[in-house]
């Protein structure tokens, strides 16, 4: 009795939705203008990225997050932290004269390469 029921519901589902005409390649308002593509951010989730961080970097991270937990963002997670520093970070030449510090405390480069 429950199939031929939903079987019945189905039907009447099908029949009363709108046909698309065979122009039509999306989803449409009352007025028949197609709706704008949901922009990037919206559409999909960030793709998971791993990363090494040393303990110079961890503590970098959390002053981060303790600067925005004193403008009353409670919560903020490490990836949010890190998104902050990426937007907010003016890349120019002062970038090489970080790099090369940041080469000599990790000790994990040689320090020829790259431009000298």
């Amino acid at each position: 009795m429950a199939k031929s029921h939903s079987s019945e519901l189905l039907s009447k589902l099908k029949s009363s939705l709108p046909k698309k005409s065979a122009g039509s390649h999306g989803p449409t308002n009352e007025t028949s203008t197609p709706l704008p593509a949901p922009t990037p951010a919206l559409a999909a989730r960030a793709p998971k990225l791993s990363v090494s961080l040393y303990q110079t970097d961890l503590r970098r991270l959390d002053d981060i997050k303790e600067f925005m937990r004193s403008r009353g963002y409670r919560n903020l997670s490490d990836s949010e932290a890190l998104r902050i520093a990426c937007r907010a970070v003016e890349i120019t030449d002062r970038f090489m004269d970080v790099y090369r510090d940041m080469q000599t405390e990790d000790g994990r480069r040689r320090k020829s390469e790259g431009r000298q």
